[in-house]
């Protein structure tokens, strides 16, 4: 969900089934609890993953006065449903619905209470793996090609238990550490590389994915006759 569709959300659901008006008013006379995570109009993506559908999430706050112990007012915007979780220090683990938006408040002991806070709860990103290194296929490393050869296919092998490899950056030249020689490469493969007799080249592939995670292979090398 976009934030600012977030923030629109929030607001009509805050309106049409949030937090009752008159502790809205005795949260304005009575605030002196500082609320700390998670942060107000956020979409929030950190926690525990509790199952498919649940996370867990620890909330926090600060309390100049030690008004403890706590209690955390925490309400389901989507169905309306507020659930009091008590604490005697200044945070609190609470499992939540995945994909739903809440608003939260603590109260003290004595005459004390925070500002109510809204957040979107998405949950925990999903984990991505990054990318084996890769391999190469043609030529292998440290195979001697016909002299005669003016032209070489590079040809290497990558694999991701993501299935989300998007390219690949080709570095090529001759000397130990090449220089980059094509970028973004969306096949296993670059055709038709200038090669001289004679000579030794270097080649490496840098294999990305679609998080941004990168891998890189050993340096290849081949000579020429």
């Amino acid at each position: 969900m976009k934030k600012s569709a977030f923030l629109v959300f929030l607001i009509l659901t805050i309106q049409s089934c949030g937090v009752d008006s008159d502790v809205l008013e005795y949260s304005k006379d009575q605030i002196n609890i500082t609320l700390i995570f998670p942060e107000d109009d956020s979409e929030c993506t950190e926690g525990i993953i509790v199952s498919d559908t649940q996370s867990e999430l620890v909330f926090e706050w600060s309390d100049e006065n030690d008004n403890s112990p706590y209690t955390v007012y925490l309400t389901n915007l989507l169905s309306s449903r507020t659930e009091l979780i008590a604490s005697d220090d200044t945070d609190v683990a609470i499992t939540l619905d995945r994909g739903v938006a809440y608003s939260w408040y603590v109260t003290g002991k004595i005459n004390s209470s925070s500002e109510i806070w809204s957040f979107y709860n998405e949950g925990p990103g999903l984990e991505s793996t990054i990318p084996y290194p890769a391999t190469a296929i043609s030529p292998v490393s440290g195979a001697s090609i016909s002299q005669t050869s003016t032209l070489v296919n590079l040809i290497w092998k990558s694999e991701d238990p993501d299935n989300d490899i998007v390219s690949y950056d080709l570095y090529f030249g001759e000397v130990k550490d090449p220089e980059l020689y094509g970028i973004d490469v969306t096949e296993t493969r670059f055709n038709d590389i200038p090669v001289e007799a004679g000579k030794i080249y270097y080649w490496k592939i840098v294999t990305k994915d679609s998080i941004g995670n990168e891998s890189t292979s050993e340096v290849f090398t081949f000579s020429v006759g």
